[in-house]
Parts: structure tokens; C-alpha cells; sequence
């Protein structure tokens, strides 16, 4: 085997490097409730956003682990360009 075809062989092998910026980036979920926080995977939360069908202007929701409520993100720019603030429910 000739040295350029076994450094391609070797290159082949080699995985490409995991752009894992997005999949390490957070949204910060605050209860509406007992203002608990969570802190959930930004891809989790696209994920959520692509599959519902609702009201667009409302973000994806979770439930609170301590008390049950619902919670809203401190910060999100949805999917579809719609921002959300936990400024906009407290007041």
C-alpha cells in the first residue's frame, strides 16, 4: 500500500469533529408558581417547538417538578421568530 492511500485510510477513519455548541446550550425555565428554576437542552426545547401544532405565541411549556405549575422561559426565540420573555407574564 502506498503511504497517500494509507494516510487517507487513516483520515477516513478519523470521526469529523461534533459541533456540540448547540446541543450544550441551555434554556432557563422559571415556575410560575414557586419560582423554581430548570434549567432544559436547548434541543429539547426545539424539539418541542416544531412538533406543536398551537398557538404560536405561546412558547413550548413544562411542568414544574416541586409544585406542578407551569413553567416560562426566562429567554427563547422560538423557531418561528416569536421571542419570549419571562417579563412579558411578570409584571
Amino acid at each position: 500500500m502506498s503511504p497517500v492511500s494509507k494516510k487517507r485510510r487513516v483520515a477516513k477513519k478519523k470521526k469529523k469533529p461534533h459541533n456540540g455548541l448547540r446541543s450544550q446550550e441551555i434554556v432557563k425555565y422559571i415556575c410560575l408558581q414557586c419560582s423554581m428554576t430548570e434549567e432544559i437542552p436547548l434541543n429539547v426545547v426545539r424539539n418541542f417547538d416544531v412538533m406543536d401544532d398551537g398557538d404560536p405565541t405561546v412558547p413550548p411549556q413544562f411542568s414544574c417538578e416541586e409544585c406542578g405549575g407551569g413553567m416560562y422561559p426566562e429567554y427563547y426565540k422560538g423557531v418561528h421568530g416569536d421571542e419570549y420573555k419571562i417579563g412579558d407574564v411578570r409584571k
